[in-house]
């Protein structure tokens, strides 16, 4: 079973993503996942520091959180990519698209300016 675990820093929307974001995490996870998010109002930073594996469904789900997070004004970051996931990025050019962070307390600073 996938979980999300969310926690708050002043304004900012923390979202910490597990290890494993396969077709079934996903499924799972997508809906609370855009919920917390719309339901925040507020600039949002993932952790994907656990995430060792991505499937296509993940990226959607993030590259639609972001475009929604987008339309309403708002910032989604994401801090934290392992190597391998950093190259999937860099391949679909996902990472002209996200501002990603060195790491979470850059990533508070620059959401919080």
């Amino acid at each position: 079973m996938a979980e999300l675990i969310q926690e708050t820093n002043g304004q900012v929307l923390i979202v910490r993503l597990p290890a494993r974001m396969d077709a079934a995490a996903v499924r799972e996870l997508e809906e609370p996942f855009a919920k917390a998010i719309a339901d925040h109002n507020g600039p949002v930073l993932v952790d994907v520091s656990k995430v060792d594996f991505a499937a296509s469904l993940a990226l959607r789900m993030l590259m639609m959180n972001l475009k929604d997070q987008q339309s309403r004004g708002q910032n989604l970051m994401l801090f934290g990519l392992q190597v391998q996931i950093a190259e999937v990025f860099r391949k679909t050019r996902f990472d002209t698209l996200f501002t990603i962070a060195d790491d979470e307390a850059s990533g508070i600073e620059q959401l919080s300016a």
